[in-house]
C-alpha cells in the first residue's frame, strides 16, 4: 500500500457493522461533544449542585422574622384583676451580618459556577480522548485488513507458484499460516473497535443495547505551534478551576467578615398593647389601655471570650489562598508538559510523513517483485511485509499521540477549538 492511499485512508473513517442491537449513528467530534454536553449524568449532577448554590443567596438575603407575642393575664386574688395584649417584635441585625452572608453566598455561588466549567472541560477532555481511541482503533483494524489481504494474495501466488513448480510446498505452508495466524489480529482489532464504540455510549448516557454512536473524523490533523509562556498566562489567568479558587477565596474573605459581624450584638425592639379589664375589688378600678415598648439585647460572653468562629474562618481564608496559588503553580506547570509533548508528537508524525513510510512501501514493493522472479525468498517477504506493518501501524499510533497531545495542552490551557 503506498503512502498516498494510506493518508486517504486516514482521512476518510472506516465504519464498521456493531451488531444487531440497535442502529447506530454516526457522530462527528462536534456532535458527539453537543450530545455529551446534553446528556451526561455526572454534568447533570454538577448542574444541581449550582443551581443549590444559586440558592443559597437568596436564603442569604432573608431577613430575621418578627415574633408576635400574646398576653393573658388574670389575678383571682383581691380585686381579681385580668389583662389581655398584643404585642410585635423584630430582630436587628447590626454589624453588616446580612451583607456578610450575602457575600458569602455570592461567592460560593461563583465558585460553584467555576467548578461546574471545570468538570465540562475535564470531561470534554475524557470525551475527546474517547472518541481518538476509538478513530485509532479504526485505523489499526483498517491496516490489519490491508495486511491480511495482502498476505491471502501471497498464500495464492505461492499456490500458483508451487503448481509450476518454482516452490515446494513448505513456502505454500508457510505463507497460509502466516495468514490465518494474521486472522487472529484482525479479530482482536475488531474487538478493540467494538469496546471503543461501547466506551463511547457512556459519556452521552447510553446502553450498549440502545446502539454506540459511530465515529465520524480523521486523526491526520495539522501540526500546531504553542509558545508556553503564553498559553500558561492565558491558562493561570482564565482556566475554570483556578477561576473556581479565586472565588473560594473571595467566599472564605467574606466569612470572615461575617464571622467579624457576628461578634456584634443584634438588638430586639417591640412595641406591644395591653387592655386591662375592670376589677371586682373594692377599689373598682375602670378598664384601661396600655402601651408598651421593648428594647432588648443579648449579652455576647460566649463570643467576646470565644472567638472560635471568627479564628476558624480566618484560617479558612488562609487555606484558601494557599489553594490557590498551588492551583495556579500546578496549572503552570501542566501546561509546560503538555506543550513539551505536543512538541514531541509532531516530530514523531512528521518522521513518519518525511520518507520513513514511503521507504518501507519501497522495500516491500522491490521484495515482492524479487521474490516473484526467484531473487528472493518467502522468509524476506513476510519480514518484509512485517516491517511495513509495523512502520504503519506505529504512524497511526503517532498520529492519535498527537491528537491526544493537542487535546493535553487545550485542557491544559482553559481552551478549546479541537476538530477531528
Amino acid at each position: 500500500m503506498t503512502r498516498a492511499a494510506w493518508l486517504f485512508a486516514v482521512s476518510a473513517l472506516c465504519a464498521l457493522p456493531t451488531g444487531a442491537q440497535a442502529p447506530a449513528r454516526e457522530m462527528t467530534f462536534a456532535e458527539y461533544l453537543a450530545e455529551v454536553a446534553r446528556a451526561n449524568l455526572d454534568l447533570a449532577a454538577q448542574r444541581a449542585g449550582a443551581t443549590a448554590a444559586e440558592a443559597q443567596i437568596e436564603i442569604a438575603r432573608i431577613l430575621p422574622d418578627p415574633a408576635l407575642t400574646v398576653l393573658g393575664q388574670y389575678d383571682p386574688s383581691g380585686d381579681s384583676s385580668a389583662a389581655f395584649g398584643l404585642g410585635l417584635s423584630q430582630t436587628i441585625e447590626l454589624g453588616g451580618k446580612r451583607s456578610g452572608r450575602v457575600s458569602s453566598a455570592e461567592g460560593d455561588a461563583a465558585a460553584a459556577r467555576a467548578g461546574l466549567d471545570d468538570f465540562l472541560r475535564t470531561l470534554r477532555g475524557s470525551a475527546a480522548n474517547l472518541f481518538i481511541d476509538a478513530l485509532s482503533a479504526r485505523l489499526v483494524l483498517q491496516r490489519k485488513e490491508q495486511t491480511l489481504a495482502a498476505l491471502e494474495r501471497l498464500v495464492r501466488v505461492n499456490e500458483t507458484r508451487l503448481t509450476a513448480g518454482d516452490i515446494g510446498e513448505s513456502a505454500l505452508l508457510q505463507s497460509r499460516v502466516e495468514a490465518r495466524r494474521f486472522q487472529g489480529e484482525v479479530l482482536a482489532a475488531r474487538a478493540e473497535v467494538r469496546a471503543a464504540d461501547i466506551a463511547l455510549a457512556q459519556p452521552i448516557a447510553r446502553f450498549s443495547t440502545e446502539g454506540a454512536p459511530l465515529p465520524k473524523g480523521a486523526l491526520a490533523l495539522s501540526p500546531r505551534r504553542f509558545q508556553a509562556d503564553r498559553v500558561s498566562a492565558v491558562a493561570v489567568r482564565d482556566r475554570a478551576d483556578v477561576v473556581q479558587r479565586r472565588f473560594a477565596l473571595k467566599a472564605a474573605s467574606a466569612r470572615v467578615e461575617l464571622a467579624r459581624a457576628n461578634r456584634w450584638t443584634d438588638l430586639t425592639l417591640g412595641l406591644g398593647v395591653l387592655h386591662n379589664f375592670n376589677s371586682t375589688g373594692p377599689a373598682g378600678n375602670p378598664p384601661y389601655n396600655s402601651l408598651n415598648a421593648l428594647l432588648g439585647f443579648p449579652i455576647p460572653l460566649g463570643r467576646q471570650l470565644h472567638p472560635g468562629e471568627l479564628a476558624a474562618a480566618v484560617a479558612g481564608m488562609q487555606q484558601a489562598e494557599a489553594q490557590l496559588r498551588a492551583a495556579e503553580l500546578r496549572v503552570d506547570v501542566e501546561v509546560r508538559q503538555a506543550v513539551a509533548r505536543y512538541d514531541a508528537s509532531v516530530e514523531r508524525v512528521q518522521l513518519y510523513t518525511s520518507g520513513v513510510l514511503s521507504d518501507a512501501d519501497k522495500v516491500l514493493e522491490s521484495t515482492l517483485y524479487n521474490y516473484q522472479r526467484g531473487g528472493a525468498t518467502l522468509l524476506e517477504v513476510l519480514d518484509a511485509q512485517r516491517t511495513d506493518d509495523d512502520v504503519y501501524l506505529a504512524y497511526s499510533g503517532a498520529l492519535a499521540d498527537h491528537s491526544r497531545a493537542l487535546v493535553a495542552v487545550e485542557l491544559a490551557a482553559g481552551i478549546w477549538d479541537v476538530q477531528f
